[in-house]
C-alpha cells in the first residue's frame, strides 16, 4: 500500500478553486474525478522530472525534482513530494523522461489538468 495514500483520501475532499466544466453535475464531476484517480492507483516509486516552462516558484528551468507516484494514466502522473507536502503533475511516456510543467498544488486539480 501507498504510504502518502492517506494524505491524498484527505486532500480529496477539497474542491476549492477547480472549475467544474459547464453543464456538468459539480458532485458528479468530481466524484468521477476521484474516482478514476483511485482506479489509477501506482506503487510509491520516487520517480523525477525536469522543470519546464511555466515553471514553479523556487525551482529552475531545467533544474530536476523528485516525488512519490500516487496514479498515473495517459502520460500523465500524479506525485507527492512529502518535504513540500505537496502534489505535483509531471507528463511524460516514460519515467525516463518525465517533464513538471507549473501544475501543483490540489491533487484534483493536477488530475484534471
Amino acid at each position: 500500500m501507498n504510504p502518502y495514500w492517506e494524505r491524498l483520501g484527505a486532500a480529496l475532499t477539497d474542491t476549492s478553486g477547480i472549475i467544474v466544466p459547464e453543464g456538468k453535475d459539480e458532485p458528479a464531476y468530481f466524484e468521477d474525478l476521484r474516482t478514476h484517480l483511485r482506479q489509477c492507483a501506482a506503487s510509491p516509486e520516487l520517480i523525477s522530472a525536469v522543470v519546464e516552462e511555466p515553471g514553479f516558484v523556487g525551482r529552475k528551468i531545467g533544474d530536476s525534482f523528485s516525488g512519490y507516484l500516487l496514479a498515473t494514466a495517459d502520460y500523465h502522473w500524479l506525485v507527492f513530494e512529502p518535504i513540500e507536502e505537496q502534489f505535483y503533475c509531471f507528463w511524460g511516456a516514460n519515467t525516463n523522461a518525465l517533464g513538471a510543467y507549473g501544475v501543483c498544488g490540489n491533487p484534483l486539480y493536477c488530475w484534471w489538468e
